[in-house]
Formats: structure tokens, sequence, C-alpha cells
């Protein structure tokens, strides 16, 4: 008798099924949460980082700004966290995060929730650095920076900070979903800015136009960009989008506590890691305090309302800024001085925060540049606010935002401790 091929196919059908369910913690969705708790959240990070000295290899992934989808694919793609049960691998194999998690894309934050919530089920594997662009928004959470600024924030720039697609990450959150009673009105907001954004772009004007509708701003505010019947809703919508951005980052929230813990510096091995480089001045302070006595004192006074008076009023808080923005060891005369600027036992510095199409080895395999431009949109459009889905071009033809490719691209990097190799994974 013949037998039924559902039977014959069973176990495979199985294995399938089995690999799905295990595919949902890589959820293709861009704007699905990635809040969802990896374990019952009683596991707490490791603020040490010069604890995975041990480790026989580390990974580590460049710049993500605000790409949730190619994040958990460089994630799936080192291979480190067992598909089907969501175990760590290997316990001699590390992850690290180079930092500027937010801005420049839509997803923002699912993609701080999803590095997150690695940190927080894997705390002695992964760790996850402060990049400049986390800085800037921690910094944005004290009004007085605001006046400094003339009336506005980092977050509020016309260009290289928050995508206006993100906001309606904040708007539809928990603390927002009584205030969004239409959604169709936010998209149609969202829409409006990004025409505005374009028509902006197209006469030069990137770095004088603000997303504000504060009154200090008024003649250099986006709205001036917007359709005179659109003009009102916008303006109501778009101050309301931002008080809910900078809420959730507050010294009493989840994200804005994580953050705030998130260290500018982490040894592994013989690789000292930063997002943005390490001046000769720096250097000093590293040597006189160590790793993790940066990273505490950071961690110190991390809270909104100590951040700015640290970061702006004392030595130590401008070597931190230093470290995220740096970017002289780029230069190629920077190599001979690379052996000084490194604390013992490091002979290798990796960074992120300068981009490039792909990982650059250089100095003899002595300075790693990691930013590969990571994350689609900024791939697409680089700093310039694009909608990712759809060609859009400005009404002078002047400017034009292209439709930008699905597929994950740029690189990771995998180092080998028991040999020296450098491996970039495409």
């Amino acid at each position: 008798m013949a037998v039924p091929w559902k039977w014959i196919l069973a176990p495979s059908v199985l294995v399938v099924l089995l690999a799905l369910l295990a595919q949902n913690y890589y959820s293709d969705s861009e704007h699905d949460k990635a809040s969802e708790p990896l374990d019952d959240g009683t596991l707490q990070e490791n603020q040490r980082t010069s604890n995975k000295r041990d480790s026989s290899s580390v990974y580590v992934i460049g710049d993500l700004h605000g790409d949730v989808h190619c994040a958990r694919r460089w994630v799936e793609r080192t291979g480190a966290i067992d598909r089907l049960t969501g175990e760590w691998v290997n316990p001699l194999v590390a992850l690290v995060f180079v930092g500027d998690y937010v801005d420049k894309g839509p997803t923002s934050r699912q993609t701080l929730e999803f590095v997150k919530s690695l940190t927080e089920k894997y705390p002695t594997q992964v760790t996850a650095l402060m990049g400049n662009h986390e800085m800037e928004l921690l910094l944005d959470r004290d009004g007085r920076r605001h006046q400094v600024w003339g009336g506005v924030g980092y977050f509020q720039m016309g260009f290289s900070s928050v995508h206006p697609g993100e906001y309606r990450n904040f708007i539809t959150s928990d603390e927002a979903k009584d205030e969004n009673e239409n959604a169709d009105q936010d998209e149609l907001v969202i829409e409006a800015l990004y025409n505005a954004s374009i028509e902006v772009y197209s006469r030069g004007l990137h770095r004088k136009i603000v997303l504000s509708s504060s009154a200090e701003v008024q003649d250099k505010s986006i709205l001036n960009f917007i359709a005179p019947n659109l003009k009102p809703l916008v303006k109501e919508r778009m101050t309301l989008y931002q008080k809910h951005y900078v809420d959730a980052f507050r010294s009493n929230t989840s994200l804005g506590a994580w953050l705030e813990k998130r260290p500018v510096l982490a040894l592994v091995q013989n690789t000292l890691f930063v997002h943005g480089g390490v001046s000769a001045g720096a250097a000093k302070y590293i040597a006189a305090m160590g790793v993790d006595g940066i990273n505490q004192l950071l961690a110190q006074n991390a809270k909104e309302d100590k951040l700015l008076d640290f970061i702006k009023g004392t030595e130590v808080g401008a070597v931190v800024y230093n470290l995220l923005t740096f970017r002289g060891n780029h230069k190629a005369s920077a190599c001979s001085q690379l052996p000084n600027l490194l604390p013992a036992p490091a002979k290798r510095l990796g960074v992120g925060h300068t981009p490039g199409d792909s990982v650059r080895i250089l100095c003899n395999n002595q300075f790693l540049a990691i930013d590969s431009s990571l994350g689609r949109w900024f791939r697409n459009s680089g700093n310039n606010y694009c909608p990712g889905h759809k060609v859009q071009i400005a009404s002078n033809g002047k400017y034009g935002c292209d439709k930008m490719n699905d597929q994950c691209e740029g690189q990771i990097v995998k180092i080998h401790y028991h040999n020296d190799k450098i491996e970039i994974i495409s």
C-alpha cells in the first residue's frame, strides 16, 4: 500500500516549523516592537567592560543608525545565538556593538530595544557601547542645552538626527495612545515633513532649517516649507511627537536608564573598542583612570540632571565626549602614534563613527574602522531624511530621494584571538 506523502514529510515539516518559530526572534517587520523580553528580565548587565579578556573571538558590529531589520540580520549572521534554543553557542565568543543605534533611520527605538535585550539576556557576552548620537540624545533631555542652541535640540536638526519616520514609534507608544486617534493624520504629517525636508535639501538649507515650531526659531522652521492648509496640523503633531520622543529617554524610563549605563570604552583581549577614537589627551586619562574608571564615572553622572554639567563642565566629561567624536586616528600619519595611545594589553583599536562602504583594516591590522554604513536609510541617502520606500523629487528638480535597496549591505568583523586573524563578514 502506498504511504501518504504527508506521513513521509512529517519530520521535515516539524523541523521547518521549529525553524520558523525560532525566526520570530529575528522578525523582518520594520515596525514590530523589539522589546519583547528574551528572558524573565532578572539578569542584570555586568557593567565591567574589561571582563572579556578570555574570549577566543569577538564579533564587532558597526553603526546601525535606526535600522532594526539589519541589526537583527547582522546578529543572525554571526551565528553566535542558536536559532532554535536562543542559547549563546560558545561562551568564549563575544559580541561588541560600537554605538550609534539611533538617528538617520526610522526604527531607532526598535534598534535600541533589540540591542538592549541582547545585553540583558547575554550580559557576559554582549557589550553595547555608547555612540555620539546616543550622547546627543541624552544631553537633549536637559532644557538648558536648548537655550545654548538657540531654542532647539540636536534631535530637531534638519539632517543627521531624528528621521521623520521615527516619530510614529513614539506617538503610538503606550503613553501616547490616547492622543493618537487618527493614524491617517499622522501619516499625512510625516509625509509632509519628508516633502518639506526634500525642498530644504534642494535649496542647500539643511544646516539652517530645523524641525521645530518654537517661536525662537520661527524664521528657520521647517514649517515654512509646509503647505498652508497643513501647517497647523504639522505644528501640533510635530510638537507632540518630539515631546514623547524626549520623554521616552528620561532617567526614570527603561530605555533612558539603559542608555545611561552604556560604556564608552571596552577592552576585549588585545583590542580596545570606542565609538569615535582615542586622542593623545584622552589616552592620558585612560592610562590614569583605566577603562572601567572612565566608564563608571560616566555612569555616575549620566542622569538627566547631571550629564550636561559633567560633559560641558569637567575635564573628564570633555574627554568622554572626545572619545565619542574624535576622528584623528583615521589619518595616514596616525599609525605611528597608535601604540602610544592604547592601554596595556591593547595592541589594536576598533572604532565606529566614521562611515565607509566597507570595513577598513589599517596600520598593519592595528586599526579597525568598523562603520560600513549598515543602516539602509543612511546608505541610501546619507544624513538626509528620505522615505526610503519610494523615489521622491524636489519641486525644483535639484534634489531627489532614491528608493533604497531592501538588502542589508556592509560588513562586520570577527577577530580570532588564537591566531590574531581578522575576518571580514559580508
